[in-house]
């Protein structure tokens, strides 16, 4: 088994970064088995990437065994992508602040 550490991650080419850190923008509290279209992940980084080079990347990310990519348009991280993508993203805030209570009358 690979070990992934955070300098492995920091050091990542811009797109492969971003495609795993927009996994967690779709859901942040993202289970094993969920995945994510292309045209999707294009709709949350279209100002950095073209759809042509979202689907290239993950193919290659697919060849490295970090994706699957299923019906040919769903990229599914496997379990060394699942760890990627926390890596990628331990930064992140999950916690919301709770929704204030309704007024009474």
């Amino acid at each position: 088994m690979v070990a992934v550490t955070t300098e492995y991650v920091d050091n990542l080419p811009m797109i492969y970064h971003d495609v795993l850190k927009a996994f967690w923008m779709f859901n942040p509290l993202r289970r094993a088995n969920y995945g994510v279209a292309f045209q999707s992940l294009y709709s949350a980084l279209s100002d950095k990437h073209t759809l042509g080079q979202i689907r290239e990347a993950c193919v290659a990310m697919e060849q490295a065994g970090v994706l699957e990519i299923r019906d040919g348009i769903f990229a599914y991280p496997t379990q060394i992508g699942d760890e990627l993508i926390a890596l990628v993203n331990r930064d992140q805030q999950t916690e919301l602040p709770p929704f204030p209570p309704l007024p009474t009358k």
